[in-house]
């Protein structure tokens, strides 16, 4: 039995493994939403002070960003024998893949000639922002950017805290926070690409939606699925919230009434998807444009995870370029079989609304017919954090899991970032 066959094989196990997981979380999110009865509501744990909060996320996001700058610095180094000119070089790293063509967004917008038409593929709310920065302040699209992404990754931070904390703690929000902004794939953060606004505006709508502010939660589920396609995930999170609150405020309503009337209340969440199809429909007279030109540029389709595997095991053993094979296809093949057998082993001490997020955004990230950027698009997925975080029992746990992500924080900034191995 060759490669292609076994990989073939493992990747349907572990498929139908995701697929036993979801029918039962599935069953145990409506349960819980909308027939288990209601415990009292846990008491809020004292929130440390705002001030003290963004302190702590501004020292993270410092000692994070120097570890991106020292790891290039270093190979810099070591590839020259000389430390100079280092940043002249290092800014040109900061432009990798995809971030010229967000830039082109936010310098031009969406065109219909010539090859910038086909970023058409990238929603619209991240250069939107950026643009109407260079618009205020006559900055560069470059410079616009890169400023929209670090304020959204502090922001990302800070967030996160706050969500985290109001589960657990002080204790449980800066570990969170942590493990946010050291995540391996944070480098992508800091430079013109979408995903810590995308992660920023998620996380704002799982916290609104937990401190009962619907129609705000509503709103910013549909900023994050005109970021992101899989922004319209936030609807899951926000809809289990939903209708606990209403058996809370309505307990005579009937099930299947709630259901409906749940469904009609976060239903706006996909207004943000929809204007981008409304944008590739005024641009290009089809509303699926951006499928098109995925599918023919980029061999983009919905598969499965089983392919998905097969083809991510493959690779991982014997693809041409090493530094591939470690910045890429070892990751995303270690990565689909992990994450399902880490929300089984998790799944009953973790809120039903963040697991059942958690598969709907693994799948549709993980399932595309040639996958490429994996674990940057699990990096965006919120409630994997204070998941993590919630792991280690003891402070040496813990310490050791964030010495783990610095680790592999400068390695996949080394990999990706200064020699362009990861997209």
């Amino acid at each position: 039995m060759n490669l292609d066959a076994v990989g073939l094989w493992l990747g349907r196990l572990i498929m139908a493994g995701f697929a036993a997981l979801v029918v039962a979380e599935l069953i145990r999110y409506f349960r819980t939403a909308l027939v288990e009865p209601l415990a009292p509501r846990a008491q809020p744990h004292d929130p440390l002070p705002w001030k003290r909060v963004l302190a702590e996320v501004l020292a993270a996001f410092a000692a994070s960003r120097l570890l991106v700058v020292l790891a290039c610095f270093a190979c810099h180094w070591i590839g020259t024998g000389s430390p100079a000119d280092f940043f002249m070089y290092f800014e040109g790293r900061l432009r990798p893949w995809d971030a010229d063509h967000y830039l082109g967004i936010i310098e031009r917008w969406y065109v219909t000639e010539g090859d910038p038409r086909l970023h058409i593929v990238f929603l619209p709310l991240y250069p939107a922002l950026g643009r109407g920065l260079r618009l205020l302040t006559g900055l560069s699209p470059f410079a616009a950017a890169l400023i929209v992404s670090n304020a959204a990754l502090v922001g990302c931070g800070f967030v996160m805290f706050r969500l985290a904390e109001g589960e657990g703690g002080a204790a449980l929000g800066r570990r969170a926070m942590l493990l946010t902004l050291f995540c391996p794939m944070t480098y992508f953060y800091s430079i013109p690409y979408t995903e810590s606004l995308f992660l920023l505006l998620t996380l704002l709508a799982a916290l609104c939606a937990r401190r009962r502010r619907f129609a705000l939660a509503v709103l910013l589920g549909a900023l994050a699925a005109n970021a992101r396609i899989v922004g319209m995930a936030a609807a899951i999170p926000i809809y289990w919230e939903w209708l606990r609150a209403d058996r809370e405020a309505h307990p005579s309503r009937g099930a299947l009434a709630r259901a409906l009337i749940g469904t009609l209340a976060v239903l706006p969440v996909s207004l943000g998807l929809l204007l981008y199809l409304y944008g590739n429909w005024r641009l290009f007279g089809n509303p699926l444009q951006f499928m098109v030109f995925q599918r023919e540029n980029w061999s983009q389709n919905l598969g499965t995870l089983a392919n998905t595997f097969r083809y991510c095991l493959n690779n991982a053993l014997d693809y041409d370029d090493h530094l591939y094979q470690l910045g890429v296809w070892r990751p995303q093949a270690l990565l689909i079989a992990a994450v399902p057998a880490l929300l089984a082993w998790r799944r009953k001490r973790e809120s039903p609304a963040d697991v059942a997020y958690l598969l709907a955004f693994f799948y549709v990230s993980f399932a595309p017919t040639w996958l490429l950027s994996g674990p940057r698009y699990l990096s965006a997925a919120y409630a994997l954090y204070p998941l993590l975080a919630r792991i280690p029992a003891r402070k040496r746990g813990f310490a050791a899991m964030l010495a783990a992500e610095c680790a592999l924080l400068a390695f996949m900034t080394i990999v990706g970032l200064w020699l362009g191995k990861v997209y």
